[in-house]
C-alpha cells in the first residue's frame, strides 16, 4: 500500500484491487484528518483494553464497525460491494500508517 499526494495536494492511496475498499475508506472518510485517525485509534485502544466491546462510525462513504476481533468496512455508496473484514490489529496498523503519512508531508 502506497500513500501519496496528488497534484492538488490531496492524500491518495495506491493499493491494487485487493486494497481498493481500504483505500476508498482512507481517502473518502478519514481524508486529510489526523483528528479522525486519532479518534479511531482511541477507540481501537479502548477495545483492546477492554473498556468497550465495540464501536461504530458512519462516515461520508463507509460504515466502520470495530469489535474485539475485527474491523468491518461497508460501503454506503455501492450496496453491491462486499464488506471488507480485517483483524483489528491489521486495521490499527493501516490507520497508524495513514496518520504518520498525514503528519509527515514529504
Amino acid at each position: 500500500m502506497k500513500f501519496y499526494r496528488n497534484g492538488d495536494g490531496d492524500p491518495c492511496v495506491e493499493a491494487g484491487a485487493s486494497g481498493e475498499v481500504i483505500g476508498h475508506f482512507l481517502t473518502e472518510d478519514i481524508q486529510d484528518s489526523p483528528a479522525s485517525c486519532n479518534e479511531i485509534m482511541t477507540m481501537i485502544e479502548r477495545i483492546f483494553n477492554g473498556e468497550i466491546t465495540s464501536w461504530r462510525r458512519v462516515g461520508n462513504a463507509h460504515i466502520l464497525s470495530l469489535s474485539k476481533n475485527e474491523a468491518i468496512i461497508e460501503s454506503l455508496l455501492d450496496p453491491g460491494e462486499k464488506p471488507l473484514h480485517l483483524s483489528l490489529a491489521d486495521f490499527r496498523d493501516i490507520v497508524r500508517n495513514w496518520l504518520h503519512f498525514l503528519d509527515n508531508p514529504e
